[in-house]
C-alpha cells in the first residue's frame, strides 16, 4: 500500500472536502427508516445488542426530551411544557 497520494488523488481532495462538508452541514431530513436499518445492520455485524433508536425533529427537541427523561430518572421535577423548569438541587458545582 502506498503511503503517498498520487497527483490525481491530491487534486480530488478539495472535491471530497466540499462533498463531505455539504453532507455534514445539510439540514435536509434524513430517511429515518434507512438510517434505522443501517444502525441495526451495524450492531448485528459487530454482535452487540442494538440500542433503542430515537429520532427527534430538532436538536432542541432532543435536548428537551433528554432532560425530561433524565429528570424523571433522578426524581426531579422538570416539566418540558413549563416556563419555569425546576431541576433537582444538587448543590453548587
Amino acid at each position: 500500500m502506498s503511503e503517498k497520494l498520487t497527483p490525481e488523488q491530491e487534486a480530488l481532495i478539495p472535491v471530497y472536502r466540499q462533498k463531505w462538508r455539504a453532507i455534514a452541514l445539510s439540514t435536509e431530513r434524513i430517511d429515518r427508516e434507512k438510517a434505522s436499518e443501517a444502525v441495526k445492520a451495524t450492531y448485528v455485524l459487530i454482535g452487540i445488542e442494538e440500542p433503542e433508536i430515537v429520532f427527534y425533529d430538532s436538536p432542541n427537541a432532543a435536548l428537551i426530551a433528554t432532560l425530561s427523561k433524565l429528570s424523571q430518572e433522578l426524581g426531579g421535577d422538570w416539566d418540558s411544557g413549563s416556563d419555569q423548569r425546576k431541576m433537582p438541587n444538587y448543590g453548587e458545582y
